[in-house]
């Protein structure tokens, strides 16, 4: 398992991994993760690593020549603003290719290496981004023969995240990604949308020969993480929460300033609203939020374990979640929304057209809002006002919330690894 971010650190990159990790050995794999020592990062998650620790596991640390080398090991970097972030990516996207995690792949391959002859490996998964980590598995299966799986988290030539400064530096990725794709033997995707942007390109670079295994592996929660669960929110107030960090086109500004419009629309509301943020909040929308006159209706916890993050959402009323708007903006469907829909809480998502879209209308307790249309969630608000106070919040979709659980969800990958080791 290529994985580069994985527990100790936090956020929702290291979940769905971590997941897999853990449920794997109870379908008679042993699984070997290759990640990094991990140099400054946003947040640290010491309970997530417990989760893998076990007989039946192997965690394997390496040296990487990157970016987060010149922050202390284990330090907690502090979230950088929106505009100092956009810059910062644009500068690594510009030098480094596929991203800025290249200078990992000599030595991941080279422990890769030393790994398998002292214990032969099956098979290889690789879970991107970082792409580099698709580098590592190719180079790793060349020289071995062993069959390599890719896991993509996001898509890569059409990620929103992503910029391509020249023709010449997507032209270089695309090259990367035909040899990945092509040299594969199986590649898994977190969504339809996604899935048919990569069956549309591996299409075009095999010429049009017949396609490999292509699926749909979706995001999920772990039924585990809320057995046992107890609610640290106090109840008799409307409670909508928020999970997670903001960034790139995902913004709380526009949640913030409906909400502003509806207490004003409706004051003889507002005594019985909270709003929570559990997580990492960019200053800029917490200052935002004091001028619109939100302060009283809002509280922020900060960054917290990702246990302690499902206590904090056990006790809300409502759950939302927000992707931006733009291009490519359809591919996206956070890891949250998944975690959100296993605690079977109605889900307030200002979301556009796309893959976030598709999940709700499945999940059914849901109110959907494009995620710019002010008006649009003043009057969601409103909705879920009236039906908080009638007793009367929607009820989930059961039989699509058992089809995300987390260990459901690796007994699929595992019938596809057992089919990719076989060829």
């Amino acid at each position: 398992m290529v994985a580069y971010y994985f527990p100790p650190m936090g956020l929702s990159g290291v979940q769905r991994i971590t997941k897999f990790v853990k449920y794997l050995p109870e379908f008679g794999w042993k699984p070997t993760v290759l990640t990094v020592e991990p140099g400054g990062y946003f947040a640290f998650d010491p309970e997530l690593e417990k989760e893998v620790q076990s007989d039946d596991i192997r965690i394997v640390r390496t040296q990487s020549l990157d970016p987060t080398r010149l922050f202390k090991r284990k330090s907690t970097v502090s979230l950088p603003a929106e505009s100092s972030r956009k810059w910062m990516s644009s500068i690594s996207q510009a030098v480094f290719i596929p991203d800025n995690k290249v200078g990992w792949v000599r030595p991941a391959v080279r422990r890769a290496l030393t790994l398998h002859e002292e214990t032969p490996f099956d098979i290889i998964l690789a879970t991107v981004p970082p792409y580099s980590a698709a580098l590592v598995a190719r180079k790793v299966a060349k020289k071995t023969g062993i069959p390599f799986v890719v896991d993509y988290r996001d898509d890569w030539l059409d990620n929103p995240r992503h910029e391509y400064p020249t023709p010449v530096h997507r032209y270089m990725h695309r090259a990367l990604e035909k040899k990945v794709l092509l040299e594969s033997s199986a590649v898994v995707s977190i969504n339809e949308r996604i899935c048919e942007r990569i069956k549309g390109r591996l299409h075009s670079y095999s010429k049009g020969a017949p396609s490999k295994q292509v699926r749909v592996l979706s995001q999920g929660y772990d039924q585990e993480d809320l057995a046992g669960k107890q609610s640290i929110t106090k109840g008799g107030m409307l409670t909508l929460l928020y999970s997670g960090v903001f960034y790139d086109a995902q913004t709380p500004d526009f949640f913030l300033r409906a909400l502003s419009r509806f207490i004003g629309e409706y004051p003889e509301y507002a005594p019985q609203i909270r709003v929570m943020f559990v997580g990492l909040v960019p200053e800029s929308s917490k200052a935002l939020a004091e001028s619109l006159g939100l302060s009283q209706y809002i509280e922020y916890t900060g960054y917290v374990s990702h246990g302690q993050a499902i206590e904090y959402v056990l006790g809300a009323d409502v759950l939302w979640m927000t992707v931006g708007e733009g291009e490519g903006q359809e591919l996206i469907s956070t890891s949250k929304l998944f975690e959100y829909m296993g605690t079977r809480k109605p889900i307030l998502g200002l979301v556009p057209e796309g893959a976030a879209k598709d999940a709700l209308l499945m999940y059914k307790a849901s109110w959907i809002v494009s995620p710019g249309d002010l008006q649009g969630i003043c009057q969601s608000l409103e909705a879920i006002y009236i039906a908080w106070d009638k007793g009367q919040l929607p009820e989930a979709n059961a039989e699509y919330v058992g089809q995300i659980e987390r260990k459901n969800l690796t007994g699929k990958l595992s019938g596809l690894l057992e089919s990719a080791s076989a060829l």
